[in-house]
C-alpha cells in the first residue's frame, strides 16, 4: 500500500472519530448545564476549551466565554480547524483522495454526513436544536464506522483505519474525563452537581448501560475505573490501546527502516502499563497528571507511526556514490498543517 493512501485512511478515521467525540462532549455538557439550571455559566465551558486545547484560539476571536460562543467555536467556526464541521470536512477530503480504495457505501456515508453539516438542513438544526444536531453527528459517524467494518477488506488499510480510530478514541475518552473532573464539585443553586457531572460523563461516552451492568450506584471511583481500565467497554482507554497495539503488530514492517518496530514497541509498553494499572494508582498520581502523560504517549505513538510508514523514504539510508543530500523532515504537526492548507486550497 502506498504511504499516502495509508496516511489518508488513517486521518480519515481520526477526523471522523474526533468529530463524533467533540459532538459527544458538547451534547453532554449542554445537558449537564440544563440539569443544573446554569446553562450559560462560563465556569462550565472554560474546562471544555482547555481540554480540547482551543482556549487560545477562542480568546483570539471572542472577548469572553459563554455557552453560545463556545458551542459556535467548537461546532462551526471557520477559524477553528478542529471544529466538528471542519473535522468532517477534512475526513471527507481524505476519503476523496483515496476514493478508489473505498467501497461505494463508505464513500456515501462520509459524503452524506458532510453534505448534511454544510447544507441548509444541518445549519437550521444546529441553530434550532443543537442536541439533535450533535446526535445526528454521532449517528452519522456510527453509520460510517459500521459501513467501513461491514464492507472493507481486512488488509493494510484496515489496520490503519483501526489505528486512527482507536488512537483518537483513547485520546478523546481521556479528555472527556479531564473536562469532567475540572468542573467545580458544587455549583449554586444545585449542590448535586457532582453526581450529575459523572452521569453526564457516562452519557457522553455511551457508557451508562455498560456501567450499570456491574455498578448499582454512581460512584466516581467506579466510573473512572470503568472508563480507564475496562477490558470490554469499547471506549475505555485500556480497550482502545489494546486495539491500537494489535493493529500495529499486524502491519508489515518496512525493510531497512531505522524505526521499523518503534510504534509497536511504544504501544506495547503503554498497553502493559495500562493493563496492569489500578484505579487507586491512577488516583494517587492524579487524574490530570495521568491524563497528560497518557496523551503525550499517544501523540508519540502517532508521530512514530508517521515516521515509520509515511516518511519511510526520507528516513531509510541509501547506499549511493552520489554526494549526500541533506533532507529536512518536518515534525508531524507541521506536516499535517501543510496538508490541511493544501486541502483548503483545493476546496477554493
Amino acid at each position: 500500500m502506498l504511504s499516502r493512501v495509508a496516511d489518508s485512511i488513517y486521518w480519515m478515521a481520526r477526523y471522523m472519530e474526533r468529530a463524533e467525540n467533540l459532538a459527544r462532549l458538547l451534547m453532554a455538557n449542554q445537558s449537564l448545564m440544563l440539569d443544573l439550571g446554569s446553562a450559560d455559566d462560563g465556569a462550565f465551558w472554560q474546562p471544555i476549551l482547555m481540554t480540547t486545547g482551543d482556549e487560545a484560539g477562542f480568546r483570539a476571536v471572542f472577548p469572553d466565554i459563554s455557552a453560545h460562543r463556545v458551542q459556535e467555536y467548537l461546532t462551526s467556526h471557520p477559524g477553528n480547524n478542529n471544529s466538528v464541521i471542519n473535522c468532517i470536512r477534512t475526513a471527507r477530503e481524505n476519503a476523496r483522495m483515496v476514493r478508489d480504495q473505498l467501497t461505494d457505501e463508505v464513500w456515501r456515508a462520509v459524503n452524506d454526513l458532510y453534505l448534511f453539516v454544510t447544507g441548509p438542513k444541518g445549519e437550521a438544526m444546529r441553530n434550532e436544536s443543537p442536541t439533535d444536531f450533535y446526535e445526528t453527528i454521532m449517528q452519522g459517524s456510527g453509520l460510517f464506522q459500521g459501513t467501513y467494518r461491514a464492507t472493507m477488506m481486512r488488509d493494510e488499510g484496515w489496520q490503519f483505519f483501526q489505528i486512527g480510530t482507536y488512537l483518537e478514541r483513547a485520546d478523546k475518552t481521556s479528555r472527556l474525563v479531564d473536562a469532567c473532573s475540572s468542573v467545580p464539585l458544587v455549583v449554586p443553586p444545585h449542590p448535586d452537581a457532582r453526581p450529575l457531572r459523572w452521569q453526564a460523563l457516562l452519557r457522553s461516552c455511551s457508557a451508562q448501560h455498560g456501567y450499570r451492568e456491574n455498578n448499582s450506584t454512581l460512584d466516581p471511583t467506579a466510573v473512572l475505573d470503568f472508563l480507564f481500565l475496562s477490558e470490554q467497554f469499547v471506549r475505555s482507554v485500556r480497550f482502545c490501546v489494546r486495539e491500537v497495539s494489535n493493529a500495529l503488530k499486524a502491519l508489515p514492517v518496512p525493510p531497512h527502516s531505522p524505526v521499523a518496530r518503534q510504534p509497536a514497541r511504544m504501544c506495547t509498553k503503554l498497553f502493559n502499563d495500562v493493563d496492569f494499572a489500578t484505579i487507586e494508582e491512577i488516583l494517587e498520581v492524579g487524574i490530570h497528571e495521568y491524563i497528560d502523560s497518557l496523551q503525550a504517549r499517544l501523540n508519540a505513538i502517532g508521530e512514530a507511526l508517521f515516521e515509520t510508514h509515511v516518511l519511510y523514504a526520507d528516513l531509510t539510508p541509501v547506499e549511493d556514490t552520489a554526494p549526500a543530500i541533506t533532507r529536512t523532515v518536518a515534525p508531524l504537526g507541521a506536516w499535517h498543517s501543510d496538508q490541511e492548507i493544501q486541502i483548503q486550497q483545493q476546496q477554493q
